[in-house]
């Protein structure tokens, strides 16, 4: 009975996180706070964890996020001093021109490729590309669920792979095996979401149109396709790069054989018009591409890669847990050179400066701050339960937080755990808007769960960053961040509502494929699994097609 005590008390306040998200509609930030004086107070008095542990751990969290956190800091930074020096706006009259007004193509090229190579160096879709879709006459609905949905297969990829790079630190695995157990899910996902953008933005008559099934194919499969090739090849930072570089070009590609104008510059208007002469596209891509320069030389160049993460390493000792901090390594500290380089070529004024650096501050504190609280909540998680005996810290199992999780999970799924893995990421993202806060907070969980079961636990973990990916589409605080970028607050309900379905399908093709191989399951049952599957699919499409 205590044992079904403790796992109640450690889900209720997860699960208070969702209702106050939801109901009491409060932002992630004041969710996070809550979530952690809850998940403090609990580890002090139910599973007896040292006051001072759980104070040093906390604050431990708080710097193992510096590489989400301070990406979220720096990246915002360098997009509003974009939009306060005219680059953003050349940029979204460029991205009008796409396509000519084929749909099909424009969606692909604007949410999946542009997206993934957006989120890949740092920028932020969700904030960046709302207000080019509805600028190109797509509805408030479609402006802010396609850029939410668009980049979420790679979002494991995001920030130069920071989800990748946390979840080969927990696992302890180098990242190169570690980004190739998630590539394998890629190729699925990818072409799942890619029909369900159609859907959305078209319904039926988009989604089952000849360029609509071309364009979703070929865009879906090359970017699964090219995940898979660079983490075998251990190009793993630089995955969301090349993925939405390659898909782009197979996008044009296979636009110039259907002959569909792949630049149009007729759709403008003169005020339009006048922007796109403003400025060179060179120039207003210059924050860009001297990112995408530094990340090519500070990843591909051994030596240069091996001095920062390793010589460079930094790290900081809280006792028995040491964080490498790896400043000089990490996206967040290029984002900000970058930015400040790019003043050469973009020429801003004092009062851009100062305008752009109020907006920053404003905007900034916030996500950062949430980024910092989920992942000190994720270490009170994994450390509960440790006391301390003045030189060491000592875990006591049956007092651990994820001990006990694990430990029932193994007992009531067994070998199905898999199928429950996906659902937990997708719960995470859910709650805390990021997958790499996901990561963070049942990566260990999972692990130990997998132990116990004699599984393979790098999948289960994997799976769970998926899922924590895939919430990207249902995250409150994502969703609220695109629509108010279209002055369109209040359409949060109607985005979730209507995209949760695509979520949930796909977090459920995740659980099969991890069900499947975690089990090491033979090659006929992966038929007959994914036969039933498709099937169901296919039941689905041909209802979608009869109404």
């Amino acid at each position: 009975m205590s044992v079904l005590l403790d796992i109640i008390l450690i889900l209720v306040p997860f699960i208070l996180a969702v209702f106050f998200l939801i109901y009491f509609k409060l932002k992630a930030h004041v969710v996070g706070i809550i979530l952690f004086i809850m998940l403090f107070v609990l580890s002090l008095t139910v599973f007896k964890t040292d006051w001072r542990i759980s104070l040093i751990v906390s604050l431990a969290g708080i710097v193992k996020s510096f590489p989400i956190s301070l990406m979220v800091l720096t990246s915002i930074l360098m997009m509003t001093l974009m939009e306060k020096t005219g680059a953003l706006q050349k940029l979204v009259v460029n991205f009008k021109k796409l396509g000519g007004g084929n749909q099909a193509f424009q969606i692909m090229f604007i949410n999946l490729a542009l997206g993934t190579f957006l989120v890949s160096i740092g920028a932020t879709p969700v904030t960046m590309l709302p207000p080019v879709l509805a600028a190109m006459g797509y509805s408030a609905f479609a402006a802010v669920a396609l850029p939410s949905i668009g980049y979420d297969p790679l979002c494991t990829f995001a920030l130069l792979a920071v989800p990748a790079v946390f979840f080969a630190e927990f696992m302890g695995i180098p990242l190169q095996e570690a980004g190739f157990v998630f590539s394998v899910f890629m190729p699925l996902v990818t072409l799942g979401i890619a029909f369900g953008m159609l859907w959305l933005a078209g319904g039926k008559k988009l989604l089952f149109s000849k360029d609509g099934i071309i364009f979703s194919l070929v865009g879906s499969l090359t970017a699964g396709g090219t995940t898979i090739i660079t983490n075998y090849f251990g190009i793993v930072t630089l995955t969301g790069v090349i993925a939405g570089l390659t898909t782009a070009g197979m996008l044009v590609l296979v636009a110039k054989i259907r002959n569909i104008k792949v630049i149009d510059s007729s759709v403008l208007t003169e005020e339009e018009k006048k922007i796109d002469a403003s400025m060179s596209l060179i120039k207003a891509l210059s924050p860009w591409i001297l990112l995408i320069l530094f990340a090519i030389i500070t990843n591909l160049i051994t030596p240069i890669f091996e001095f920062l993460h390793i010589t460079l390493a930094l790290p900081i000792k809280f006792q028995n847990i040491t964080v490498n901090t790896s400043v000089f390594a990490h996206a967040y500290f290029w984002v900000l050179i970058s930015t400040l380089l790019s003043m050469i070529f973009l020429h801003p004024t004092r009062d851009q400066l100062k305008t752009s650096v109020k907006i920053w501050i404003k905007r900034s504190l916030k996500p950062v701050f949430a980024a910092c609280i989920f992942f000190a909540v994720a270490f009170i998680f994994i450390y509960s339960g440790n006391t301390y005996n003045g030189e060491d810290w000592i875990k006591d199992p049956a007092e651990n937080m994820v001990s006990v999780l694990a430990t029932a999970s193994a007992q009531t799924f067994g070998t199905f755990y898999p199928l429950v893995v996906p659902f937990i990421g997708l719960f995470g993202g859910f709650l805390s808007g990021s997958e790499t806060s996901a990561i963070a907070m049942f990566t260990s969980y999972h692990a130990e769960t997998a132990i116990s079961l004699g599984i393979n636990g790098k999948v289960l973990g994997a799976a769970n960053g998926i899922g924590g990916g895939l919430a990207s589409v249902i995250s409150p605080a994502k969703i609220q961040n695109a629509a108010a970028t279209i002055d369109e607050m209040g359409i949060e309900g109607e985005v979730v509502k209507k995209t949760a379905p695509i979520a949930l399908l796909m977090t459920l093709s995740v659980a099969l494929l991890a069900w499947c191989w975690a089990n090491s399951f033979n090659l006929w049952a992966w038929f007959v699994i994914f036969g039933i599957f498709s099937i169901g699919i296919g039941l689905l499409f041909w209802r979608l097609l009869k109404k």
